[in-house]
């Protein structure tokens, strides 16, 4: 089960970075074409850094510490408007490749170029980010190209977090991320979330 981490304070960096599955072709002299291979599971992580905190307030953030769950963060989108997606879903099972098929989306919906989502399958979250902007029609129907591969089978009906996408994923720490000043101040907290699959 993730744990959820607090969704206040608000990080002061969040900095995403594929960790990506494609192979590439080189010719072995180093002259010529250079190819690249998309693959399915090239997956996301994140590099965070909080605000400076007290230790009372760093304490909400205890869970970074747990090695057995995935925890849970907002995926932040500064200055975006989200506006009213509907209860968008999953339109289909076992979609593939770079296009999420949804529905329920309020008619008319525009899904921003970079915009981020997030889908619970199984009861774990799959963070994806958008390479084109779309419109959802008056039924509802929206399809979303993916700047990466779907990485494992959708299931249909399954929920779509847009309103407020999730991330989901192993933490590593900093080696000095728990750093405790001697007024009494949490110099930095620092971390990398970084999705499983």
């Amino acid at each position: 089960m993730p744990l959820i981490l607090p969704s206040s304070p608000r990080p002061s960096k969040m900095t995403p970075r594929p960790i990506s599955s494609r192979n590439e072709t080189r010719p072995a002299t180093g002259a010529g074409p250079v190819g690249r291979n998309l693959r399915p599971g090239t997956r996301w992580a994140w590099d965070i850094q909080m605000r400076p905190m007290t230790y009372v307030d760093a304490l909400a953030w205890d869970d970074l510490l747990e090695e057995g769950d995935t925890v849970v963060m907002d995926i932040l989108q500064p200055g975006l408007v989200i506006g009213n997606p509907g209860a968008p879903l999953i339109d289909g099972a076992n979609q593939s490749g770079r296009m999420l098929n949804l529905k329920q989306a309020e008619p008319g919906y525009v899904f921003r170029k970079g915009q981020w989502l997030s889908m619970i399958l199984n009861g774990q979250r799959f963070a994806y980010k958008s390479r084109a902007a779309a419109t959802a029609d008056g039924a509802g129907k929206l399809t979303v190209p993916l700047r990466t591969m779907l990485r494992v089978p959708t299931l249909n009906n399954a929920v779509v977090e847009i309103a407020k996408p999730m991330a989901e994923g192993w933490v590593t720490l900093e080696q000095d991320a728990h750093e405790i000043a001697a007024d009494e101040r949490l110099i930095r907290l620092r971390f990398t979330l970084e999705e499983r699959e």
